[in-house]
């Protein structure tokens, strides 16, 4: 009788244990290349307008008008290009891919990209090119925000960069660059307040590195496998520009990095941020 209360004991503190385990014990691997059969419809772009220009390995988004939204679902191998400012790219489960080594979604512009509530959606990038290129690459300032799930691959340096990059919404983003890159890499990173998204940023050099500046007042960070989790240049990189990380707010659930961030002298504030170790 005693040893099955003893196996009993066993058994529910060993299934509590598993309940229990912290959320970066998981292991997250972004697997495109699984996925893709299940998008076998070519591209849907709506609406089809003048403002959009389709061709063989190219799309190309140039709206007379600014702000202007495009729902696109479906398949495509190729280069979408965005020209005009504002445009809102939103992901309506769709695969896009470019396998020629450049970006798969590329702004000329202020760009957003976003995704409807329950769907799914991948932007990979593939192929080789000599310089730091992006999945997600905006000459300008980038948003990415929606409410549904986004995963970001980027095969050949960086997962997504921009100039202010400015992550919203209440959707989950998987974002991965090469053990080289980054996740994010932008001038400045922002989160303002209230905003309820799930960011899972993995396998990269650095989860997040902006040349200037790293606010966040909200979001859920869950940051594995990277050698440094937030990480800005500093005066020896640019004696002219401000370089801080400020963290005002939001939950950082950081697993298997060296370092958890890398800025200015003295110029690292937690003020309010959750913060979860665990160095593996």
């Amino acid at each position: 009788m005693l040893r099955l209360n003893k196996l009993n004991f066993t058994i529910a503190a060993l299934a509590m244990l598993a309940i229990c385990q912290p959320v970066f014990a998981q292991k997250v691997v972004i697997r495109p290349e699984a996925a893709k059969s299940k998008y076998t419809g070519s591209i849907k772009i709506e609406p089809m307008d003048g403002g959009v220009k389709i061709e063989k390995n190219k799309i190309t988004f140039a709206p007379k008008k600014e702000g202007k939204t495009y729902l696109i679902s479906g398949y495509f191998n190729g280069q979408l290009i965005n020209k005009t400012k504002n445009t809102v790219l939103k992901l309506n489960n769709a695969f896009l891919e470019n396998q020629n080594g450049q970006s798969t979604i590329y702004g000329e512009a202020k760009i957003e990209l976003s995704s409807t509530e329950g769907s799914v959606n991948y932007i990979v990038i593939s192929g080789s090119n000599e310089k730091k290129v992006a999945a997600v690459h905006s000459k300008k300032n980038l948003e990415l925000g929606g409410s549904g799930t986004v995963y970001v691959k980027g095969d050949t340096y960086h997962a997504v960069k921009g100039d202010d990059v400015k992550l919203k919404g209440s959707g989950t983003w998987y974002l991965q660059s090469t053990k080289e890159g980054s996740g994010i890499n932008c001038k400045n990173f922002i989160v303002e307040k209230d905003k309820s998204f799930n960011a899972w940023i993995i396998e990269s050099k650095n989860a997040i590195k902006a040349d200037f500046t790293i606010k966040i007042e909200s979001g859920n960070f869950f940051m594995f496998n990277n050698a440094t989790a937030l990480k800005t240049d500093t005066k020896k990189d640019d004696p002219k520009s401000p370089h801080f990380i400020l963290l005002n707010g939001g939950k950082f659930t950081v697993s298997g990095f060296s370092t958890l961030y890398k800025t200015e002298k003295d110029a690292f504030k937690n003020k309010g941020a959750k913060i979860i170790e665990s160095i593996e």
